[in-house]
């Protein structure tokens, strides 16, 4: 339903109200779940192509949690890491990857047909890895991505390049293979249906289209249906669709920009000029299709300088990028340094110094003597 409409309210005052909210709805600001599994389940899913990042989105959302916290998670099955969107790499609930993936990853798979021909695969060597990956996993259990790939190759199948993704990929948005729990810094692989028995998959497309909103939505909001489009990878007329399917759905209209939102209860309100330390891609700012809200588009170059995509990890205030981050670990100790794009006052120094410290908590490591150094803002 429509709650408002409005043009007396600035687009960047609007902004800025977006940012902290959605830093609110994510749990980022405000305390978190109680356990790691219930802030996947929450979230619906977490970025997480760099899974030591993807630990840290899930710890900082999570009451009292760390890195150890959310790999015993990983090890109980009770959140797990596949392919169910856009051929991105997310963290879920054990219990949601088998119906986001039947839901969302056909269409992103439809997409990627010319590229895996590009690549010189065609459906004959998708059908000879399937067979060589259910029978090697079959019988060990569990194996690491290079043991599946020496499967593969031994079945006629080359993996150079980008092949061997390509094809795990597949199997995995066809809830073939899952990932298990890593061993270290090494990945594994199960079969689906063994690691996670019994999930339940999609029944009635548009109950799914409508659990899907109002699950993201609720910890995304307030959001644009282009959001929900670009997220899980929909046409904008499916979109609309589905955000049409959920009743409690709230609209605000600014400048002609439609914000949708629900709310499963009050979060909290974030402490005014809080401040965060998030990881790289960051489902603050890679949640939404458009992050206009969070990143000013003059400063985008800057949390992301390469050519290769990858999102630094950001400094936040409010919601709003000021900086980005970086540690080292070494022998024993992590140190963090920022790079500020704006000058620090003594106030924000002992916020850095705080969200740093906590940051070393998570790792079960001490922090490096000095605390956090910055370099000088422009």
């Amino acid at each position: 339903m429509a709650r408002a409409s409005s043009s007396g309210t600035s687009a960047t005052t609007r902004l800025r109200a977006v940012a902290v909210a959605r830093t609110a709805a994510q749990r980022a600001s405000v305390p978190g779940d109680a356990t790691v599994a219930d802030t996947a389940r929450g979230m619906l899913g977490t970025q997480a192509q760099d899974l030591t990042a993807a630990t840290w989105a899930l710890a900082l959302r999570t009451r009292g949690a760390d890195a150890a916290a959310v790999r015993a998670a990983l090890a109980d099955r009770s959140v797990v890491r596949g392919w169910p969107a856009r051929g991105t790499l997310f963290v879920t609930a054990g219990d949601d990857l088998r119906w986001l993936t039947e839901l969302l990853a056909p269409r992103s798979l439809l997409a990627s047909r010319g590229l895996w021909r590009r690549a010189g695969l065609e459906p004959e060597h998708f059908a000879r890895a399937e067979e060589a990956v259910v029978a090697s996993l079959a019988e060990h259990g569990r194996l690491s991505r290079p043991e599946l790939l020496g499967a593969v190759g031994r079945a006629g199948v080359d993996t150079a390049g980008e092949r061997g993704s390509h094809l795990l990929r597949w199997l995995s948005a066809r809830c073939v293979i899952v990932f298990a729990e890593p061993r270290g810094t090494e990945q594994g692989f199960a079969l689906f249906d063994e690691w996670l028995p019994g999930t339940r998959g999609v029944g009635d497309r548009d109950e799914a289209l409508a659990e899907y909103v109002r699950r993201w939505l609720a910890r995304r909001g307030p959001a644009t249906v282009h959001d929900v489009a670009w997220w899980g990878g929909l046409t904008l007329t499916e979109a609309r669709h589905a955000v049409a399917l959920v009743g409690d759905v709230e609209t605000t209209v600014v400048d002609g920009v439609a914000w949708i939102e629900r709310g499963e209860g009050e979060p909290g309100r974030p402490a005014r000029g809080d401040l965060r330390l998030l990881p790289s891609f960051d489902e603050l700012l890679l949640g939404y299709g458009a992050r206009e809200a969070s990143l000013a588009p003059a400063d985008a170059g800057r949390l992301v300088p390469a050519a290769n995509g990858r999102f630094l990890p950001a400094v936040v205030v409010d919601g709003r990028v000021v900086g980005t981050w970086r540690s080292t670990v070494a022998r024993g100790t992590v140190a963090v340094e920022i790079d500020p794009w704006v000058a620090w006052t003594d106030r924000r120094r002992a916020q850095v110094r705080r969200r740093a410290e906590q940051y070393a908590q998570h790792l079960g490591l001490a922090l490096a003597e000095g605390g956090p150094s910055a370099d000088p803002a422009p």
